[in-house]
């Protein structure tokens, strides 16, 4: 591609180092304003419409980086509208029928005002989708992070606002959400307009083109649509049973428990996939080989993604008290107990796209169905015989044996020696629990929570030292990036002080 791989994921992460350092600072005001179960109302809404919006363009938004040429690549993005709006309109029609059913199933009768509002939400989900693969392809990573970042922005301003304003209500932290993606996608449609109009002006697309493509990608709309359904619905059952099972304040413990642990790792997944993505097809389409891409990803993976899992597996509780009050102290508990398995969902990012690459989409279904399923039958029978923690210990417990064989897979498939991966995994495992013994030990045995917050501060920035001085990749992709953002009239003066000192 044009520009480096690392420096692609630089230009994202930046965006989502930002956005996290944002969402840190203003969860502890939201938390202080909403109730858990205005959490776990706005948990439910969000995830009844991301289990449909994932699916809302029958997959056919990953098939726009895999065009051979700009008129496939337009031909997928019009069918990947085209699906958006059909789908939409579908949802639009069932919501009358469902919306009682639903609400009451969750016993939350505040939901149903709520879901005449999920149509638009999930077209607009399906338009952010397809922009953003459209942007991957393009190489616009930039756009792609400052979109993210603004829409982020917004979004967690207008609860703040509503609570001040209005009051403080569930309906507040949906506005949120929906204005989120409203301001992604809008921005992401200003930014890139001109190159969409260029593309589809030149691609001539007719009825023939469209069909063949769908013909040619249709693997994408009979497995992966269910795949990625399936995948939804995995990591949203939580939700369903805990609220099936136990209450909204539960599901509002979960919701921002798993929110706070599982977003870094979502955003940080999606910026590396839509780098990796279009950059493993080509590289596969050169050399019919991906050992040396997926090697040097999951590196990555492991130094960006251990540090960070293995800080909330430890300390969860102590600094969920500390930074949101002591009625989200379970919260925290909820997050020691997950973090082990997004540890491995994690570093398997690569997984879903290789998939794709190697055409690997109805292996990729029977995974997904195998995986729904145990993990459902372990939250049933965990909320059955204990409560939330032991429904959670269980998904987790099964969560990281799937992602195990998962990753083990992938890295297989990719020709990475499975042996370098374990040992770098135990590596970066073993350097973190060593930097975060102090803090621990003040957390547990003294419980001294200021010392706690300075220890951990210091083992994060040792850690990031140690990477930065031991890793001359890492140290190559940020000086481009920075390098990328001065001015070229600076660059012409350095050169010409440099002319004239020799």
């Amino acid at each position: 591609m044009k520009k480096s791989f690392s420096t692609s994921i630089v230009k994202l992460l930046s965006s989502k180092v930002a956005t996290q350092m944002m969402a840190f600072i203003t969860m502890p005001i939201i938390t202080r304003l909403f109730s858990p179960g205005d959490f776990g109302i706005r948990q439910i809404f969000m995830s009844i419409a991301g289990a449909i919006g994932v699916v809302t363009c029958l997959r056919y938004e990953l098939s726009i980086p895999l065009g051979k040429n700009e008129k496939e690549a337009s031909a997928s993005f019009t069918l990947s509208m085209l699906f958006a709006l059909i789908i939409s309109i579908i949802v639009l029609v069932m919501v009358p029928f469902v919306k009682d059913k639903l609400a009451y199933g969750f016993d939350a009768p505040e939901l149903k005002r709520y879901f005449w509002i999920l149509p638009v939400a999930v077209f607009i989900i399906g338009i952010e989708n397809s922009l953003k693969y459209w942007g991957a392809r393009n190489e616009r990573f930039g756009t792609i992070a400052v979109s993210d970042f603004s829409a982020e922005f917004v979004g967690r301003t207008i609860p703040i606002l509503w609570a001040i304003i209005i009051g403080a209500s569930a309906a507040g932290l949906i506005v949120g959400y929906f204005t989120t993606v409203i301001i992604s996608s809008v921005l992401l449609l200003i930014f890139m307009r001109q190159n969409l109009i260029t593309a589809f002006r030149d691609a001539h697309l007719d009825r023939a083109t469209l069909w063949s493509v769908a013909v040619d990608h249709k693997k994408f709309p009979i497995f992966s649509t269910w795949d990625a359904l399936i995948n939804t619905l995995s990591t949203q059952m939580p939700i369903i049973i805990l609220g099936i099972y136990f209450s909204t304040t539960v599901v509002g413990h979960y919701s921002l428990g798993y929110r706070l642990i599982s977003l870094p790792v979502v955003l940080l997944s999606s910026s590396i996939t839509q780098v990796f993505f279009p950059a493993a097809a080509k590289e596969y389409n050169e050399s019919r080989g991906l050992s040396n891409i997926v090697s040097n990803l999951f590196r990555r993976l492991i130094q960006i993604g251990i540090f960070p899992m293995v800080i909330l597996g430890l300390l969860g509780a102590p600094l969920f008290g500390f930074a949101f009050g002591s009625q989200w102290i379970e919260a925290g508990v909820y997050t020691q107990i997950l973090s082990i398995f997004l540890i491995f969902l994690f570093v398997s990012t690569p997984a879903s796209p290789i998939v794709s690459i190697l055409k690997y989409q109805e292996i990729g279904l029977v995974w997904n169905v195998s995986f729904v399923t145990l993990r459902l039958l372990g939250l049933i029978i965990g909320a059955k015989l204990g409560g939330p923690r032991l429904a959670l210990i269980m998904f987790s417990a099964i969560s990281t044996v799937a992602y195990g064989l998962l990753l083990g897979w992938m890295l297989q498939k990719s020709g990475v020696s499975l042996q370098w991966a374990a040992k770098m995994l135990l590596k970066y495992v073993s350097i973190s629990c060593l930097l975060l013994t102090p803090a621990c030990c003040f957390a547990y045995a003294w419980r001294n929570i200021f010392l706690l917050i300075v220890t951990l501060v210091f083992s994060i920035i040792v850690y990031l030292w140690g990477l930065y001085r031991f890793d001359y990749t890492i140290q190559n992709a940020i000086g481009s990036f920075i390098i990328e953002k001065i001015p070229e009239q600076w660059k012409k003066n350095v050169t010409l002080w440099r002319t004239s000192c020799h």
